[in-house]
């Protein structure tokens, strides 16, 4: 496997661990966080680590140097490996679409390879840094990117089904595309599914803070709330592009008492411990292009902790979940989101039976399922090698 990113990442790790646990010896080449082992055993996955990390509110010219340089020691170290190791199946994690460039020398070796779409590199470049001539012109070789990189994989793997539909109407051959949910691997929360107890109102998010997700939103509703509801707090887990401005609201809106802002990602079985007691979580993000098929993974996990959801109403999230199971209120709107939390807060019974049917529905969604079908397409790609 390969990632532009840290490891363990969740959607990373599942899919390594439930490989190795059908058998397969798995290596991981991933980004290198401070302090951390350039080569180290996790799990029974053996992690390289190459000398980059992220940069959040970097520059269009310092992330191109990121994800290139990346790109560049990820070709030689994985290209490396595959003249001793032999790899059967080579995955890679998008994005970049051109990560892709690693997997060469193994297909030439005769390695079968996976394109795991997480989200769509196109789209996440103009969400980021704009709509200029500069960026348009970006944009179209992106889209180039992308096009060859899916011809090139052997087989594609993705989030869900609208992204599957997204992915069909971009030319990939339906065949071709598998779809293993971001849902939890409980294993990595084994006190998640017993009852929580929960003090105050406590209004929870985790994950990036980048704009497109709305967190600012969520400070404004928070605002409107507070005075309504003594108890409440907001408490924030992350980082991200945003994070600067979302510090800066806080402040404008004399919240300050009010709101807890990690000011940094925690490990993913440590911030679901904080949140599993909340009192709702929010899904915020705002309606631009790159989100309207999303479907975020923070829904599968507050459902199987019977945390009470407000989300931002979508047809792809409704795909999976429906009013009886979720609050929706408008995207974009901090009114109807506010009006959503006061709802929750003054009527907790309503809210906790949204939350039990939600996680009666993630039944039909749990991770074992999709690590099931995962498995199968690796033992498929083998026996097709």
């Amino acid at each position: 496997m390969v990632v532009h990113g840290g490891y363990p990442e969740p959607r990373v790790a599942r899919e390594a661990l439930a490989a190795r646990d059908a058998g397969w010896q798995v290596d991981v080449v991933a980004m290198r966080r401070p302090d951390e082992p350039p080569v180290e055993l996790v799990d029974g996955i053996a992690v390289l680590r190459l000398p980059f990390s992220h940069r959040w509110r970097a520059g269009a010219l310092d992330t191109a140097r990121e994800y290139l340089g990346f790109t560049a020691l990820a070709c030689a170290r994985v290209g490396a490996l595959a003249v001793r190791r032999r790899y059967e199946v080579v995955h890679i994690h998008n994005p970049p679409d051109f990560l892709m460039l690693a997997a060469v020398v193994p297909r030439l070796f005769g390695a079968r390879v996976v394109l795991d779409v997480h989200d769509f590199a196109p789209e996440l470049f103009a969400e980021r840094f704009g709509t200029g001539r500069g960026s348009v012109a970006a944009k179209r070789v992106l889209d180039f990117v992308e096009a060859l990189a899916t011809r090139f994989a052997t087989a594609v793997v993705t989030v869900h089904d609208p992204y599957r539909r997204a992915l069909e109407a971009r030319g990939v051959p339906p065949e071709k595309i598998t779809v293993v949910l971001n849902s939890l691997d409980e294993r990595l929360v084994p006190a998640a599914t017993a009852p929580a107890e929960r003090e105050g109102f406590r209004v929870v998010y985790h994950g990036s803070i980048t704009p497109h997700y709305g967190i600012e939103l969520l400070v404004e509703a928070a605002a409107q709330v507070a005075g309504e509801v003594p108890e409440l707090k907001l408490e924030i887990y992350g980082d991200g592009d945003a994070l600067r401005n979302v510090r800066s609201r806080v402040e404008e809106l004399g919240l300050s008492d009010r709101v807890y802002l990690s000011g940094r990602f925690l490990l993913h079985g440590d911030v679901l411990e904080r949140v599993r007691s909340a009192s709702v979580g929010v899904i915020c993000s705002l309606p631009v292009e790159r989100n309207k098929v999303a479907v975020p993974t923070k829904i599968f996990e507050y459902a199987l902790l019977g945390v009470p959801i407000v989300t931002v109403d979508r047809p792809s999230i409704r795909e999976y979940f429906s009013p009886r199971e979720l609050r929706f209120f408008r995207a974009g709107n901090a009114d109807d989101l506010a009006e959503a939390l006061r709802e929750v807060a003054a009527a907790p019974e309503v809210a906790a039976a949204r939350a039990e049917a939600a996680r009666r529905r993630y039944d039909e969604y749990r991770w074992s399922l999709s690590a099931r079908r995962y498995v199968e397409l690796l033992d498929r790609l083998s026996q097709a090698a």
